[in-house]
């Protein structure tokens, strides 16, 4: 199958994005790359905190807001900010800090504000949603629109208990699993083999995997998930040859380095002179007994330092060659999946000789391959590659936009480093197929979703109102009632009288969104009871809520549960023939 390019982005929102993130420097690029990744990082410690219940009442222009820098510059007695560390670990903090973020703030990506501190003032920055769009078409693609069955750890799961089936033992072995308990089981596709026995997957696993295999790799391309039917798939060879290459190359790099450090250290001891002074007292015969010891351990120094010089220069030369044909490969495979030919033999090809010049870069139509992928293939391509720069002090600082914790040491400054950099990049995408899933979606997957009915709830609020349904289940027990007979003194009549709900414990367990319960009870689907006046020794104050559902949630979700099925297939719906109890039992 022909892979197309994804053409899921407008054409205009694709080249505006494409001509503004071009437009930045690879320094600006990085910058703005790391105060993304802090505002994402900061909301979502915000999310996390309203799923526990610890609100953070101040607003998100507030919490948003990052420190940057001091000015003037007096890190003993201020400290770095988190955005400094970064910038300084990447080689990138030094006197151009402050016009590299005038910069983002005249593309409205970021704005600038200040703070005063005793010691002068601290600049903050803050990300716009302009700039938030830019990051997120930059470094992600668009996620798919067809809705799948299962959720993308179910789908993981499911595939874990396939590739367990055809192992030895035939299942997994998990002492217990939620996943499998609340997502699997109840569809059939997994059962269990008993207590502490673990799961395998049932027929209706295996034929629900063949059936919706496409779909699955459309909506989660990062998954790797076996396909029972045989179709065709990325090959498992194309990651081995190019993990090897990787590791090569890494271990190559890493070794002719370790040796450098070895060969200095046995040239300076090489080059230590023998002190006299020190054996005074010895004698004679005891002076020339530890003169020609040191004098044999100083030739045994220069000659392991020659011996460590010698394979650092034959493994660099290794590594001068191996490092393009690993470039080159990844490259080939980019092209071998966009055009849909065969990966393994196009990474054959590139390793089957030494490459003198890279092959082309093969558009793939995914914004967050190509933006990077074309940056780092034109440095390939200069004349003149970027060198690393020494500071004052000595320590190397890396060549301009290039990510340092992937470039290994000694190819920094040297002309390797665009082609590790490019390759990296690369790999990254191809691992696992994650390239092949992107670019191969069926073509049912581009079409676009249909429209939600008016009146339909969202998923954690459908998820909660299912939960309170199936309280009501006879076969369960009387939660609520055994929590008000353990803490409280009622009579038979008071508890009759006690709706089967959830606690607030209970309700986080259940969905983890904060707004949920407000938007059954405000439509009437749910409403609370404070059972607090049962409680006789005042365990939890003055309120003691249980949520319960109403006979007009049952209603809603016995009109609406076909479109329900269809539109929020990932929630599991009670069955039909489950009883209801009237709220008074």
């Amino acid at each position: 199958m022909t892979a197309k390019p994804n053409t899921r982005e407008g054409a205009m929102a694709y080249t505006g994005y494409a001509e503004l993130w071009k437009a930045l420097n690879p320094r600006q690029q990085f910058y703005l790359k790391t105060i993304f990744e802090e505002d994402q990082a900061r909301e979502a410690a915000q999310r996390a905190a309203g799923a526990a219940g610890n609100y953070d009442r101040r607003p998100a222009a507030e919490w948003r807001t990052i420190d940057a820098y001091h000015e003037p510059a007096v890190p003993d007695l201020v400290g770095r900010t988190a955005l400094q560390i970064r910038w300084r670990g990447a080689g990138h903090h030094d006197q151009g800090t402050g016009s590299t973020i005038k910069v983002l703030v005249s593309h409205k990506l970021i704005t600038l504000d200040h703070r005063a501190t005793p010691f002068g003032r601290m600049h903050q920055v803050t990300m716009t949603k302009h700039g938030r769009a830019l990051m997120r078409w930059v470094t992600k693609p668009r996620p798919c629109r067809t809705k799948v069955p299962l959720k993308e750890r179910a789908a993981e799961v499911l595939g874990q208990l396939y590739d367990a089936s055809k192992s030895r033992t035939g299942y997994l072995d998990w002492a217990r699993s939620p996943t499998i308990d609340k997502e699997l089981i109840p569809r059939g596709l997994a059962r269990s083999r008993g207590t502490y026995l673990g799961f395998e997957i049932t027929e209706e696993g295996v034929t629900h995997l063949a059936e919706h295999h496409a779909a699955y790799a459309a909506a989660y391309p990062k998954l790797n998930l076996p396909d029972p039917s045989g179709r065709k798939c990325w090959p498992k060879e194309a990651d081995r040859l190019l993990d090897w290459l990787r590791n090569e190359c890494w271990s190559l790099a890493h070794a002719s380095e370790r040796a450098e450090k070895r060969a200095q250290e046995e040239r300076a001891r090489a080059e230590e002179e023998f002190k006299e002074e020190f054996h005074r007292q010895e004698g004679e015969l005891a002076l020339a007994m530890y003169r020609e010891v040191f004098e044999l351990k100083r030739a045994h120094a220069k000659a392991l330092a020659d011996t460590f010089d010698g394979y650092r220069v034959k493994m660099r030369m290794v590594l001068a060659e191996r490092l393009p044909q690993y470039t080159a490969a990844t490259l080939a495979a980019v092209t071998a999946v966009v055009e849909g030919t065969d990966p393994v033999a196009a990474i054959r090809k590139q390793t089957a000789a030494a490459v003198s010049e890279l092959p082309a870069y093969t558009p793939t139509g995914v914004a967050a391959v190509d933006v990077e992928g074309e940056r780092l293939y034109a440095e390939c391509q200069r004349k003149r590659p970027r060198r690393a720069a020494t500071t004052r002090k000595g320590k190397a600082k890396a060549a301009a936009g290039l990510h340092t914790e992937a470039v290994p040491s000694p190819a920094r400054g040297t002309a390797l480093e665009q082609p590790w950099a490019l390759a990296v990049h690369l790999h990254r995408v191809l691992r696992n197929g994650y390239l092949y899933r992107l670019l191969n979606a069926p073509p049912e997957e581009e079409q676009p979703r249909r429209r939600r009915p008016a009146g339909l709830l969202d998923a954690p609020a459908l998820r909660l109102l299912v939960a309170l349904v199936a309280t009501e289940n006879p076969r369960r027990a009387h939660h609520s009632r055994i929590q008000v007979e353990r803490y409280g003194q009622a009579s038979e009549g008071e508890l009759a009288t006690i709706p089967r709900g959830l606690f607030s414990y209970e309700i986080k367990q259940v969905t983890r969104s904060t707004k949920a319960p407000g938007v059954l009870t405000d439509r009437g689907l749910a409403e609370y009871m404070n059972l607090a006046q049962f409680d006789a020794y005042s365990h939890y104050g003055d309120n003691w809520p249980l949520l319960h559902v109403t006979q007009a949630g049952r209603d809603h979700l016995a009109e609406y549960r076909e479109a329900y099925a269809e539109f929020h297939p990932d929630v599991v719906l009670p069955p039909v023939s489950a009883p209801a109890v009237p709220s008074g039992s």
